[in-house]
């Protein structure tokens, strides 16, 4: 008498087929997050070099953004819309740019309002003239957001600008046009607590450069979203538009490696 056989798999051979299968859905699911963080990350480096790019724009096409009332500007270029206040454009203080901090994952955004307390401007150069300015922030004007994807700004961690650690960083941006030409300048320092007018310094300063003109590398730290090099934010030196922002990678050329 015959056997009958029917077709079909054993419990081995599904055993099997399931985990291959398994190991092959890990293995997409993990290259595809793994792609995703990266994106992100990217996101993030060209957000905020589009950040500080868009603060020229708005340093050069100034908008007044107190209320519509009149208001008083007083020496040390503080607004105010009470006490003696003035119809709007006929103040003392003209809005001269933007400032921007930096701490760690936080980007603060105002607005420069600037005082002249010098009557001999016509003998000084753009640099001498906007250090005779009295400089305040515009309180109504603070905008404040968050990097994208939890990223944070860090120092090179070597090459140019190195530091260890190279976290936690802050780095403040002064992006003011000059009254007399019209010319826009960028001054920059490490400490956001150093005042408007104490960042205003010619050339590339001391031999750390800061404050005043000098190339900065801000680094964006990925905080854990994938590993491998990292990306930076460029100032080039004497920047004064947005062209002067870009982003670096580590690669021959660059002497900051993040």
């Amino acid at each position: 008498m015959s056997r009958l056989y029917k077709p079909g798999f054993t419990i081995i051979e599904t055993m099997l087929f399931l985990a291959i299968t398994g190991v092959l859905i890990a293995s997409i699911l993990v290259g595809t997050g793994a792609s995703m963080n990266v994106q992100r990350y990217r996101d993030s480096v060209t957000s905020l070099k589009a950040l500080i790019q868009q603060q020229y724009s708005d340093a050069t096409n100034v908008q007044n953004q107190t209320p519509m009332a009149a208001v008083s500007c007083n020496s040390n270029a503080v607004v105010s819309t009470s006490g003696a206040t003035e119809p709007r454009g006929q103040s003392d203080c003209v809005v001269m740019g933007r400032y921007m901090s930096i701490n760690q994952d936080t980007v603060t955004t105002k607005t420069v309002i600037g005082h002249s307390s010098s009557t001999s401007s016509g003998s000084l150069s753009d640099v001498g003239l906007m250090q005779s300015y009295n400089l305040a922030t515009l309180d109504s004007s603070t905008e404040t957001s968050q990097l994208d994807w939890g990223t944070r700004i860090a120092w090179p961690s070597s090459g140019g600008g190195a530091k260890s650690p190279t976290m936690p960083r802050s780095i403040a941006i002064l992006i003011i046009r000059s009254p007399q030409s019209g010319q826009t300048y960028t001054f920059t320092a490490d400490d956001i607590t150093t005042s408007l007018k104490s960042m205003i310094v010619a050339g590339v300063g001391t031999v750390a450069g800061l404050p005043g003109q000098a190339q900065r590398t801000v680094c964006v730290d990925s905080n854990g979203l994938f590993a491998g090099n990292g990306m930076a934010v460029s100032i080039n030196a004497y920047a004064s538009s947005p062209t002067d922002i870009e982003i670096r990678s580590n690669g021959p050329g660059y002497s900051s490696v993040c």
